[in-house]
């Protein structure tokens, strides 16, 4: 029997909007026609309508694991950490030139969530710091780790 996948979506909003993010605003899965079945994806977004200085994707998998994000040799600048009890990997990519990313994948029970932010180069914000602030504050709204 396959482990049924935990919904980004499902974040209450009372939780987004206690994190500093639009509580009304939340786009699921990854757009009009297409599919990526092995995980799922939510976007929340900061203040300020479609003008939101970010957006933060929580992705949720069953089918793969925090050892994998560990192992990819693409992903940058990686540091593991610890977060509510859980094993957690903070990495970047490469986005593009105009692009700052942070990604942090949580362990849960059967699999992996990934939180990720988005951010212009030119804003000068460090995008490690904002995903790992939601991260703090969210990390209570996903599966509880394995003991």
């Amino acid at each position: 029997m396959a482990a049924e996948r935990w919904d980004p979506c499902s974040i209450e909003q009372s939780a987004v909007a206690a994190t500093g993010l639009d509580p009304e605003y939340r786009e699921a899965g990854w757009g009009r026609g297409i599919e990526v079945p092995d995980w799922g994806r939510c976007v929340f977004r900061a203040p300020g309508g479609a003008d939101s200085r970010y957006g933060l994707s929580v992705l949720s998998s069953t089918d793969h694991t925090i050892a994998e994000a560990r192992a990819k040799s693409t992903n940058l600048d990686g540091r593991d950490l610890f977060i509510g009890g859980r094993d957690a990997y903070m990495f970047r990519t490469e986005f593009g030139d105009a692009i700052r990313d942070c990604q942090i994948a949580v362990e849960v029970p059967r699999g992996v969530v990934v939180f990720k932010a988005l951010y212009n180069k030119a804003d000068g914000v460090d995008a490690c710091e904002v995903v790992a602030m939601h991260v703090e504050d969210l990390e209570s709204a996903v599966p509880a780790a394995s003991k």
